[in-house]
């Protein structure tokens, strides 16, 4: 794939590699977190419209002593 390179050029090479490969884990990870606080915010927002729904109209209340 790549032509004799020095072990100095290997070394280079490698580093600059990881430090693509570290930015792009932090990205994915910024991103995991981001999807997981959507879905979260998504979540909360449904079970709250659906409390809401269920006290405006509610056709066989539950009686609590």
């Amino acid at each position: 794939m790549f032509p004799e390179l020095s072990n100095f050029d290997i070394n280079n090479r490698l580093e600059v590699l990881r430090t693509q490969q570290r930015k792009i884990n932090n990205e994915i990870a910024m991103l995991e977190e981001m999807k997981s606080r959507k879905l979260s915010e998504e979540y909360g927002k449904y079970t709250i419209a659906k409390v809401r729904k269920k006290d405006i109209y509610d056709p066989y209340p539950t009686v609590r002593f």
